[in-house]
């Protein structure tokens, strides 16, 4: 019988897998969709609910209520680590990453409101509009919402949650030219974090370089600008919201169901058109009669259907702190929108004006029961039923024989032309498949493709990775062949990290290929950065398949930190930025995490990589002023050197010793003088002066230099040889050799 660890897919050791990556096929539900649920005209009769799915069969079927549930690992497979350090609780961190990656890719849900709506949620504080103040509760949705994936099995999930846009806001983004430099507000936003951070907080990962890390993944996945290549962007449903202050409700809805189809408020030709339709009636507590707006409420379910919601908000000013409770504050912010709320913030400030805002308690909890609604009994069924009609209709197709032969017959010519292929006028054919655009840059919403990238999104979003990575098997060199550059490495990427976050692709697994894993996503990169100028989403496929491989074994964690190393190298990060460092640190955990073979060997083992990267991330830390975070990685990096096998011959590199001692003397520096900086009282004041004078008066004394010192890199440390009392010129943060080592107390721990 096998034990529980040995069921586990990361705990199994690293062999090679016997075959590539199949592509099998998906058995999809049998499932009907109501000729009534049709967007193509708008409702005008009342449909039944979906099927409500029964809580002991969800019971029964349901597995883990938690995405890292089956991928809990023993942290002695991970060895030594210090604390508040990348390494020092694997499990935790690597749950916590992956929990990020995992709600980051949520479907989006886009609000169109009536002017009258934005009105009511800018009296209730500071919010511009009305999405602005459903948008943080959408984040996470109170209670377990239960997902039935492609094969009929259930699971519940107790972290779901949805992203809100303002519908108007993403057609506009769609027509706007990207910025430049979309990695530059991020590089700011950081440094604005890190002025608001005490520099001596730096114990634990909460407040450490971790978090900050996990914070920067964070900004770095979200994006608020809609694109062709990528459908996690594009509404699965729009919520037309009204207030009992409309005039003339009934024909407002029709008016703007109108401008989301055809008018103003269209999406662009690669988006869905199809995607749902919710109606929201917002009451006003305060200032109209509930008589009139539940009759108007149940007029709407006769002309729309069940897709409706009642919800009751107040208007008044909060009068006491009982009845209210703190507006929950916004956790998936892009980096352009964060940093326009810091600047905000920052004036309330200025005039005296508390930045935060309460909301009333019962107007929290309607809110939170509305998106639980919205969710559990529409957004969910919809993108399940879409999946299902898309799996048998088009997937289906091109997972049997005949599809595949269609398939390379329009790969290698014959039937679909080729490729190469150009037109009399001397331009090149749009594509080899014909749907390809190459002039608009992307396939219409109702191409083979585009629904195929859809359905495999729509998996992704419900956490379906089988079908998310087996979907985008089939169309990745569909994408290739046709040269849609962006939608070719957004299919290597999804397949990538789809296939490393589900739970049942164990190490053993034989269609777990390294090879296969590594290509995907060089292509992924390269496609990215090379050819689509997108070094914001070339940096995100390497951030992601690092964090998803360094847990999968030895040779994994070697690719996980080949791509952090290649994306320094790319220039994706500044050097001397906060993500520079950031990345130093992430390829220290990479090798840190690398296990050695044997239990009593040091063979494998990568402590002196780790140590190395460890260093350079301190001496990074220190250039930017942070000596807390400065000294965890250089303690970090003296205690791989420790472990190794001759981890006293250290001390023979003279220049390596040297350079160590004085990194260290500089953070210890540092650091007493933030201490100083907290000041002293009485004798203390008095003691602590007087061993400041008596450090002047020693460091005055020049010493003398054998020659003049150059700095090297840190990898080069042991091709030269100085004196050891000899210390190279530094900058004015480094000094020279601690004059108070002689003394059994220096006054700095």
């Amino acid at each position: 019988m096998n034990s529980p660890i040995d069921d586990d897919p990361l705990q199994r050791n690293d062999v090679a897998a016997a075959s590539a990556l199949e592509v099998r096929k998906t058995r999809s539900p049998t499932r009907t969709e109501h000729a009534n649920e049709s967007t193509q005209s708008l409702p005008n009769q009342a449909h039944s609910p979906p099927t409500a799915r029964s809580t002991t069969f969800a019971s029964t079927l349901s597995r883990s209520n938690s995405p890292n549930g089956r991928l809990s690992m023993s942290l002695s497979r991970f060895g030594r680590a210090s604390v508040a350090s990348p390494l020092s609780n694997p499990t935790e961190s690597y749950d916590e990453v992956r929990t990020l990656i995992v709600r980051a890719f949520s479907p989006l849900v886009a609000i169109c409101a009536a002017e009258e709506a934005d009105l009511l949620a800018r009296h209730k504080g500071q919010y511009h509009d009305f999405a602005s103040l459903l948008r943080p509760y959408g984040e996470r949705i109170s209670g377990k919402v239960v997902i039935r994936d492609s094969v009929g099995a259930s699971r519940s999930w107790d972290d779901f949650g949805i992203h809100i846009a303002e519908l108007s806001q993403l057609t506009r983004s769609a027509t706007t030219q990207p910025a430049s430099n979309e990695l530059g507000p991020l590089e700011e936003l950081l440094e604005q974090r890190l002025e608001t951070q005490d520099d001596q907080s730096g114990d634990g990962d909460e407040t450490g370089a971790t978090a900050l890390y996990r914070y920067y993944l964070s900004r770095l996945l979200q994006a608020t600008t809609i694109s062709a290549h990528e459908a996690f962007l594009h509404p699965t449903c729009t919520v037309i919201v009204i207030t009992s202050a409309t005039p003339q409700p009934i024909e407002t809805l029709r008016n703007v169901y109108q401008q989301t189809a055809q008018g103003s408020r269209t999406l662009p030709p690669y988006a869905n058109p199809e995607y749902l339709r919710y109606y929201l009636l917002v009451h006003d507590e305060d200032r109209d009669d509930f008589a009139k707006t539940s009759a108007l409420f149940d007029q709407m379910k006769r002309h729309f259907g069940l897709h409706c919601h009642l919800l009751r908000l107040r208007s008044v000013e909060i009068s006491t702190k009982d009845e209210s409770e703190p507006a929950p504050i916004c956790e998936w912010l892009s980096p352009s929108e964060e940093l326009a709320q810091n600047a905000q913030n920052r004036k309330l400030i200025d005039a005296e004006d508390e930045p935060t805002s309460n909301v009333f308690s019962s107007d929290a909890n309607a809110i939170r029961a509305f998106l639980r609604e919205l969710v559990a009994q529409s957004v969910v069924p919809h993108m399940e039923q879409r999946i299902a009609i898309w799996n048998e209709q088009v997937a289906s197709r091109r997972k049997g024989i005949s599809g595949r032969f269609m398939s390379i017959s329009k790969r290698w010519g014959g039937f679909g032309g080729s490729s190469r292929s150009v037109t009399t006028t001397g331009t090149p054919a749009s594509s080899a498949s014909g749907n390809y655009d190459g002039l608009q840059g992307y396939y219409r919403y109702d191409a083979p493709e585009a629904i195929l990238a859809r359905l495999s999104a729509f998996a992704f979003m419900l956490r379906d990775y089988k079908l998310a990575a087996s979907t985008m098997e089939l169309v990745r060199s569909d994408f290739a062949n046709d040269k849609a550059w962006k939608y070719s490495a957004g299919a290597n990427e999804i397949c990538c990290v789809a296939s490393l976050l589900n739970p049942l692709m164990g190490t053993n697994s034989a269609k777990f290929k390294l090879e296969d894993f590594d290509q995907m996503l060089d292509i992924a990169v390269s496609s990215y950065l090379n050819r689509g100028a997108e070094p914001r989403l070339a940096l995100r496929a390497a951030l992601l398949g690092l964090e998803l491989l360094k847990v999968r074994g030895k040779a994994a964690a070697e690719i996980a930190a080949k791509y952090g190393i290649r994306a320094i190298e790319l220039g994706l990060v500044s050097p001397g930025s906060i993500g520079h460092v950031l990345l130093n640190e992430r390829v220290a955990s990479c090798f840190g995490f690398q296990i050695g073979a044997g239990s009593n060997t040091g063979l494998g083992v990568r402590r002196r990589k780790a140590a190395l990267w460890n260093v350079m991330a301190s001496d990074e830390w220190m250039k930017l002023g942070m000596a807390a975070y400065a000294n965890e990685r250089l303690e970090e990096a003296r205690e791989l050197y420790a472990e190794t096998k001759y981890g006293a011959a250290i001390q023979q590199f003279s220049e390596m010793n040297v350079f160590l001692e004085q990194l260290s003397f500089s953070i210890r520096i540092k650091l007493g003088q933030g201490k100083r900086n907290r000041g002293f009282s009485g004798a203390s004041e008095l003691m602590q002066q007087e061993v400041d004078d008596e450090t002047v008066e020693d460091m005055a004394q020049p010493e003398k230099l054998d020659g003049p010192g150059h700095r090297r890199n840190l990898s080069l440390a042991g091709t030269g040889s100085i004196a050891m009392d000899a210390v190279a010129q530094r900058s004015p943060v480094r000094l020279r050799a601690d004059p108070l080592g002689a003394t059994e107390d220096d006054d700095f721990e």
